[in-house]
């Protein structure tokens, strides 16, 4: 097999074993090992892009490798999850801009099919989970409607910090109301073609959580709860 068949698999493989790993995250309460083996046989590949894998994902902080020992999953710490929203401000400020100029009308209508079955509903009533799975897709669009590859590489990276989904970190810090309006003006001002104003909210919402979340841990909680 030539090279330019052989990337495309490496490749593959990686994006899949990324995806399997950070769904194990989004339970995880401690660390636990992940057998190459294991994960090559749900995946129906061979160990050596799998192997290959791995070594590009202990760069990010995703795994740790033990030799003879296989690959350590440990679940995000408070201190790292802090690191991940500091970045994600201007990541996320960037984006949004760039999203303004570029978004079509199909895309933010897109965006608004995110939120509209929670429109309705007190925040008390909401699917927790369901809008925070929309919430992780949301950031997701607003990445890729950036159309920055280097963007779309760094959040693909170090998006395993972003528990949002199983720590229902926005149900725990009460931020419903907030973060659901947030979305909507994000929207709203992508909509208008307002770079300014989109890349100033996208900032101010990720500080907004990072503010709730330090609130939260310094009362004596831990992520672990969230």
């Amino acid at each position: 097999m030539d090279s330019t068949q052989k990337k495309p698999i490496t490749q593959s493989v990686y994006e899949d074993v990324r995806t399997l790993l950070g769904s194990m995250m989004q339970d995880l309460t401690e660390p636990v090992r992940v057998r190459e083996e294991d994960l090559a046989n749900q995946l129906g590949v061979s160990r050596t892009p799998v192997r290959e894998a791995l070594i590009r994902l202990e760069s990010t902080g995703l795994v740790s490798l033990r030799p003879g020992r296989g690959a350590l999953l440990s679940p995000v710490t408070d201190g790292e999850y802090i690191e991940w929203l500091q970045l994600r401000e201007m990541l996320e400020g960037f984006a949004a801009h760039e999203a303004a100029l570029n978004a079509s009308q199909r895309d933010v209508e897109r965006l608004r099919a995110l939120f509209a079955p929670f429109l309705d509903a007190p925040s008390e009533e909401r699917d927790a989970s369901a809008y925070a799975q929309a919430n992780v897709t949301f950031h997701e669009e607003i990445m890729a409607l950036a159309h920055n590859r280097l963007l779309e590489k760094v959040w693909a990276a170090f998006g395993h910090r972003q528990t949002t989904f199983r720590r229902q970190t926005i149900k725990r810090l009460h931020r419903g109301e907030d973060s659901l309006r947030e979305h909507l003006a994000m929207i709203d001002a992508i909509e208008q073609r307002n770079a300014g104003l989109a890349e100033r909210l996208a900032r101010e919402h990720v500080h907004g959580l990072l503010a709730a979340f330090r609130k939260f841990i310094q009362s004596g909680a831990s992520s672990v709860d969230l």
